[in-house]
């Protein structure tokens, strides 16, 4: 995921919003209520205790919070990043499903007539450059039947 940084966070107590940045480029607001502020903000910018992977955002009252640079991404429903989720979410089924039917590596890769490197590719958790159409088919290798489900974003 490439929007893991912020590079500038302001606020707006009118609007009630923070105005991100990530070093990426992606700007975009987040309302304070989507993150359950209702206090005034009276400072908050990029964390750099963590390198800037968070941000830190002080209210009226002193407390002082912090916002982890998914949060947002999640809150906006980012497609890159909703995208990037469905994939982590999938492929780690597909290794649970790898474990209880107890089959090889090595026989998957046969199955699929792939290398077993790019089997070990396509089952990394953290690799997003994979095609959906692989996944689907190592669940039905495994004998799962895979199904989409569409609901409606909070």
């Amino acid at each position: 995921m490439k929007h893991k940084k912020f590079k500038r966070v302001e606020f707006d107590n009118k609007k009630r919003v923070f105005h991100l940045e990530y070093t990426s480029g992606l700007k975009f607001d987040c309302p304070y209520f989507s993150l359950g502020i209702r206090d005034k903000v009276i400072d908050a910018g990029p964390d750099p205790e963590v390198g800037g992977h968070s941000f830190y955002f002080i209210l009226g009252n002193g407390k002082k919070d912090y916002v982890p640079f998914d949060q947002p991404l999640h809150i906006a429903q980012n497609p890159e990043y909703v995208k990037e989720q469905t994939l982590y979410r999938m492929t780690k089924r597909i290794n649970e499903f790898i474990e209880r039917e107890g089959i090889s590596k090595r026989e998957l890769a046969r199955r699929l007539n792939t290398s077993t490197s790019q089997l070990s590719r396509l089952l990394d958790t953290a690799n997003y450059k994979k095609e959906l159409s692989r996944l689907i088919e190592i669940a039905t290798i495994l004998d799962y039947e895979f199904t989409w489900e569409f609901k409606k974003a909070v």
